[in-house]
């Protein structure tokens, strides 16, 4: 398996000398595009209907969860970066830490779950489609092996499912989310008043 690994890791990783702009490219989704993600929950939460706002604390939750299990599988397992064993090229400056799975592709993927599990398909296909493309991107400067991409993808999987299911039971999201309305109401209830932000 290690060996498939690094074998896929040559095909995809960038060569000595990439063309300037799909670098760029690379760059901007590996590197810069996860900034859009809070952007998004903060948007369904503020603006959005109450299935939005219920998807946002859904996947929120579920992204902090599927973290939270990469740091510990990242414990348990320290697998090296590519840079960090001397192989194929980097174009992208990171700390010399445990690889598998990526965090960057769990957070997109476990957005893109989460939102289909809460019935926005169509953002939720998007969000996956952008998480594979950071994937590409990362493996491509050289920061990650397919395989920490693929591994971030089971762990969303996992997290997104158990953590709607969790919060399903005796309606602990329900309660959850309610207490955080309430405390979203008085905390931006002159936003509120002005119309400037959902209720």
């Amino acid at each position: 398996m290690e060996e498939l690994n690094r074998t896929l890791f040559l095909m995809i990783n960038a060569s000595s000398h990439p063309p300037a702009t799909i670098l760029a490219l690379a760059t901007f989704l590996a590197a810069w595009l996860i900034d859009g993600i809070p952007a998004l929950l903060a948007g369904m939460w503020l603006w959005g209907t109450p299935r939005n706002r219920t998807a946002a604390f859904t996947s929120t939750a579920s992204i902090v969860f599927a973290l939270a299990c990469n740091q510990l599988i990242s414990a348990v397992w320290p697998h090296p970066r590519p840079f960090m064993v001397g192989l194929g090229h980097s174009f992208l400056v990171h700390t010399p830490e445990a690889s598998f799975p990526s965090d960057h592709a769990t957070v997109f993927f476990t957005l893109g779950v989460s939102l289909i599990y809460a019935s926005l398909r169509k953002v939720g296909a998007i969000v996956l489609v952008l998480g594979g493309m950071v994937g590409w991107a990362r493996v491509y400067l050289g920061v990650h092996f397919p395989f920490d991409i693929v591994g971030a993808l089971w762990v969303a999987l996992g997290s997104g499912w158990l953590v709607g299911h969790l919060l399903a039971r005796w309606q602990l999201g329900k309660r959850l989310l309610s207490l955080l309305e309430t405390l979203y109401q008085h905390a931006f209830a002159l936003p509120i008043a002005k119309g400037w932000v959902r209720a």
